[in-house]
């Protein structure tokens, strides 16, 4: 836990998920309990769910504009076009978390070797202190 307990409030905790084919899985902790996110882990682990999601996938539970709009790029060439549209969907999905102060700068590559994916690198500063993360994200692009 972080030495300021107002900032682990604000931040929180949840369930620590891990990547699992085909998804996200629940971790288990030591003692055999549920792991935890919290503070720094919990924020970068909900903008990665908020990548993640489609957005409006949550409209029946009152979320309609919760998510981002990734997913629409599935089959579209790894191109630069690709790319600045990758960012744009990142940067919007990630400026609606309100823990977000601001996205300082937003990257997308090709990781070496993998084509089929497109990698994207945010630097984000949250409301807090002026705390700064860097969130990778990769998305595969695969085929239609």
């Amino acid at each position: 836990m972080s030495a300021d307990p107002s900032r682990e409030l604000l931040f929180g905790t949840d369930l620590a998920l891990a990547d699992s084919a085909p998804g996200l899985d629940l971790t288990v902790a030591r003692g055999g309990d549920l792991a935890l996110a919290e503070g720094n882990d919990n924020i970068v682990q909900a903008l990665r769910l908020r990548l993640l999601v489609r957005q409006g996938e949550l409209a029946p539970l009152g979320v309609p504009t919760y998510g981002s709009r990734l997913h629409e790029l599935l089959g579209e060439p790894n191109n630069q076009r690709t790319r600045v549209i990758a960012m744009g969907h990142a940067r919007t999905a990630v400026e609606q978390d309100p823990r977000v102060a601001q996205v300082l700068q937003v990257l997308a590559d090709t990781p070496p070797g993998d084509r089929d994916t497109l990698r994207i690198r945010m630097d984000i500063e949250l409301i807090v202190a002026n705390q700064r993360i860097n969130l990778v994200f990769d998305v595969r692009l695969g085929t239609r």
